[in-house]
């Protein structure tokens, strides 16, 4: 029976998930970093987009801490701290149209 339970529960996850994630709304832009967005609620984002012969998906970033103390984020590579984001952040509202691959969302 709790088995069951929690199936229904990750199913309805699962629908929440794919509702909220159709569309994103874009609060902050960086400037040096074009495919890179943040939400209203700190989330950041890479945009899709191709590099060479490289094609990049959308995905969210993580938050990782460089040596333990610095807070930032991997792009293509290379670490870039939360203060240099916030130095060259601007506006931007814009609605994107996220599509994402769910077949795993957790």
């Amino acid at each position: 029976m709790c088995n069951t339970v929690g199936l229904r529960l990750v199913n309805i996850v699962y629908l929440c998930y794919t509702f909220v994630m159709d569309k994103l709304l874009i609060k902050y832009r960086f400037q040096g970093h074009p495919y890179i967005v943040a939400d209203g609620k700190g989330e950041f984002y890479q945009l899709p987009y191709t590099a060479n012969k490289y094609t990049r998906s959308f995905r969210k970033l993580n938050l990782i801490l460089n040596n333990g103390i610095t807070a930032g984020y991997r792009i293509n590579r290379k670490f870039v701290s939360l203060n240099q984001l916030r130095k060259v952040a601007y506006i931007s509202n814009e609605i994107v149209a996220s599509k994402i691959d769910l077949s795993s969302p957790f």
